[in-house]
């Protein structure tokens, strides 16, 4: 099941805004007390909703205060700052007014759906009318004017609404479920895809792993525009992608990043700056959720090191820029190929320096620790060419150095992963870290 959101906009007369304000305020309230019950009291189920009710069943109904809890329940952090910790800051530096802090507090009203209370018990989509329920007295709805595109069919037997007030205007979010589209049939291949702040690089790769062809998605102006503008910008770019993969009949391949809470200072370099980029998260969401509506395959991977293996082997020699390049590793380990070792490995004569990895017209530097990691989820084994001694029985090929393979009597680590060449000693060594991880002969 995929979800579905429409966006719209509800006008409300003077009355009936104080009044859906009130409530708005009053369920805010009651999600930061549902918080504090969950992480500094320490209760779960039940019980936080028995301590939120204490205070506010004289404000709200019974289901705005489960669904308060709800908006709540998910949030892993234990210094949450409700409002906006950028909104906190404008306040204290007199940029933004007490008042202003406040309205962005307290400037929602959400209501999940039930099929067996029409739909949505607090919040109803009637035609061109949206009706809140006001709690005060039995039986009693403020009624506001609403304007939701064509395009857009809500499934009225449940839906969820979320009520949001912003720059004295009512805004309004109804989602529900969808059935999946049937997937489409697929050729062998892959379409790969690499999210960056300015565009999407897309690469096709052929059912034997290479490269068919390559572009560049530019968008530069969500960078820099406004919220509007930029999510439109976005939802386009998605749906450009979804189309090559239509056309191409291939799945998409895309990194597999996870934004929870609890992952914040987890992962490397380029996890961590594409987890503090809004914008990364926002072409993912929208690439994912267009390929599931088109009934497109999407398979994710794992992100490490793709723009490094795209650079030493494939940038230079087809042309790419870094990005096409790591798109193009995207596609072929989504088809479950890894990358074969041609580039060379040396270490300097200290024990604790960076490993250089130098390829076709590229070098980098990696840790002893991260090329372990990187031999793990990304490499395969060299085999041996053609002029190689033949192996002993029982003996592999190494895959840390730029050699055909092991020479004939000698045999290689029990893990596969081959040693590194020392420049200065003139001899094999293994990086100091790294012992535990092979058998030295």
């Amino acid at each position: 099941m995929s979800r579905q959101v429409a966006h719209g906009t509800v006008w409300f007369h003077e009355q009936a805004k104080v009044r859906v304000l009130d409530l708005m305020k009053a369920q805010s309230s009651a999600a930061r007390s549902a918080y504090q019950a969950i992480h500094k009291h320490v209760l779960k189920g039940n019980a936080v909703k028995q301590y939120v009710k204490k205070n506010y069943m004289g404000l709200l109904n019974q289901r705005y205060v489960a669904d308060a809890v709800s908006r709540v329940a998910a949030i892993e952090d234990e210094s949450v700052l409700f409002g906006g910790k950028q909104a906190w800051m404008d306040m204290r530096t007199g940029k933004l007014s007490k008042k202003e802090w406040q309205e962005r507090r307290n400037s929602q009203l959400y209501s999940r759906g039930d099929r067996t209370k029409s739909g949505n018990p607090n919040i109803r989509v009637v035609g061109d009318r949206l009706l809140v329920n006001d709690p005060s007295g039995r039986g009693k709805w403020l009624e506001g004017q609403l304007f939701i595109p064509d395009k857009w069919q809500p499934v009225i037997d449940c839906y969820d609404v979320r009520l949001l007030y912003r720059g004295g205007k009512f805004e309004v979010k109804v989602s529900w479920a969808e059935p999946d589209t049937p997937k489409l049939p697929t050729v062998a291949g892959a379409i790969g895809i690499d999210c960056n702040p300015d565009g999407v690089a897309v690469v096709e790769v052929t059912g034997d792993g290479n490269l068919q062809r390559h572009q560049y998605k530019r968008e530069q102006r969500i960078q820099f525009a406004g919220r509007g503008k930029r999510d439109y910008d976005i939802k386009q770019l998605a749906v450009r992608v979804v189309d090559v993969a239509r056309e191409a009949r291939k799945p998409l391949v895309v990194e597999k990043l996870n934004f929870s809470p609890g992952s914040r200072k987890k992962g490397y370099r380029k996890f961590r700056r594409c987890k503090s980029n809004f914008i990364y998260r926002q072409m993912i969401d929208a690439i994912k959720s267009r390929a599931t509506r088109k009934g497109v395959p999407l398979v994710e991977v794992q992100p490490a090191f793709t723009s490094v293996l795209g650079n030493l082997k494939y940038a230079v020699p087809y042309s790419l820029n870094r990005h096409t390049a790591a798109a193009l590793v995207i596609g072929r380990r989504g088809m479950g190929l890894l990358e074969r070792q041609d580039f060379t490995v040396t270490q300097d004569d200290d024990e604790n320096a960076k490993l250089n990895l130098v390829g076709r017209g590229f070098k980098t530097a990696l840790t002893p620790k991260a090329y372990s990691f990187l031999q793990t989820c990304g490499l395969r084994e060299k085999p041996a060419g053609h002029t190689a001694p033949v192996l002993a029985a029982g003996s592999r090929p190494a895959t840390g150095t730029s050699a055909g393979g092991v020479p004939a009597g000698e045999s290689s680590s029990t893990t596969g992963r081959g040693r590194v060449l020392n420049k200065n000693l003139g001899e094999e060594r293994l990086p100091s870290g790294l012992e535990r991880f092979f058998q030295v002969p």
